[in-house]
């Protein structure tokens, strides 16, 4: 098993995976509020005030987007890098957003998954495939 997979299998079982989502989160929520914050924040200023590692930030984030928790849209340039902004999500957007996101994995798997699980389709299939992908 990878070691990346070790590891997150060791924070999961002693629970530091959810300490560390609710962190974020609430970071995000933190600056995004329209009273407190400036409505966003980005993966560069979440890693300086999180002190968390770029890997573990970017797979939690990647996970609640996944529940729709967070949109990630935009870009603000730090320091000569461009960066998605990140707001929490509101309640009645959720649906959409894990629509959303749903979709675009399934388009960068089209673009990529395809050429890579070839020796098991069909060519029929790959072809019909290929067609979606344009």
């Amino acid at each position: 098993m990878k070691p990346k997979v070790l590891n997150w299998i060791k924070q999961l079982q002693n629970g530091e995976i959810d300490k560390k989502i609710i962190l974020i989160l609430n970071e995000i929520h933190r600056h995004t509020n329209s009273k407190t914050g400036k409505g966003f924040t980005n993966i560069s200023e979440l890693r300086t005030d999180l002190q968390m590692a770029h890997q573990s930030l970017t797979a939690i984030l990647s996970q609640v987007q996944d529940e729709g928790m967070i949109d990630m849209y935009g870009e603000i340039d730090v320091d000569g890098t461009l960066y998605q902004k990140i707001r929490y999500a509101r309640e009645h957007e959720r649906e959409g957003l894990i629509l959303k996101r749903k979709k675009e994995k399934y388009i960068k798997w089209l673009r990529v998954g395809i050429d890579e699980l070839t020796q098991f389709m069909p060519s029929s299939l790959i072809e019909e495939l290929k067609k979606a992908k344009r």
